[in-house]
């Protein structure tokens, strides 16, 4: 696939005292290494839950009200995964496949 691929997280708020362990610098760090390592055109997202944009995805916010744990991955508007760690390799393999 040549277009970019676009990489959704929906993930909680990052509270202040997160110093560096965020959910936007392990998808960024994830990003980088896809781009480097396979040449994989690839934007990630990170969307904050019960934002306007976590808005914008109802099967997601199906999913958490639910009660499933975050986060939910989309990788082109396919649900790849809910709760746990972010996988590299799982979200790689969705991009491949």
């Amino acid at each position: 696939m040549n277009a970019e691929q676009v990489v959704r997280i929906f993930v909680p708020p990052t509270g202040e005292c997160a110093g560096d362990n965020t959910w936007e610098k392990a998808a960024r760090g994830i990003e980088e290494r896809l781009r480097r390592r396979t040449g994989i055109k690839v934007r990630f997202e990170t969307i904050y839950l019960f934002s306007p944009e976590f808005f914008a995805h109802p099967e997601v916010a199906q999913l958490i009200q639910s009660g499933q744990k975050p986060p939910i991955i989309m990788v082109n508007n396919r649900i790849i995964q809910a709760g746990g760690k972010l996988r590299e390799r799982t979200i790689r393999e969705a991009l491949e496949g």
